[in-house]
């Protein structure tokens, strides 16, 4: 690899994260049937039922953005490959 400023070849080659993307998916039939019945239970109970019984959100899965990054080690200099 060449430095497209200075000529060198005493490059540096880095994976850096430029960003991350979120995927979120919902409850669900089963997670809405969950839902429900903690309500009706929490209204029987006078609302004490939810200090156990947690509501049902979701999930999430998170994904890094990678990109390849060159470092010249005279110059300085930086770029995408």
């Amino acid at each position: 690899m060449v430095c497209p400023k200075c000529k060198s070849d005493n490059v540096r080659i880095e994976y850096i994260q430029v960003g991350e993307k979120t995927k979120k998916h919902g409850n669900g039939i089963l997670g809405h049937v969950n839902n429900t019945a903690r309500a009706i239970t929490a209204i029987s109970t006078l609302g004490m039922s939810n200090l156990i019984w947690k509501k049902s959100k979701g999930s999430e899965k998170t994904v890094a953005v990678n990109a390849k990054m060159c470092l010249c080690q005279s110059c300085g200099y930086s770029w995408e490959i």
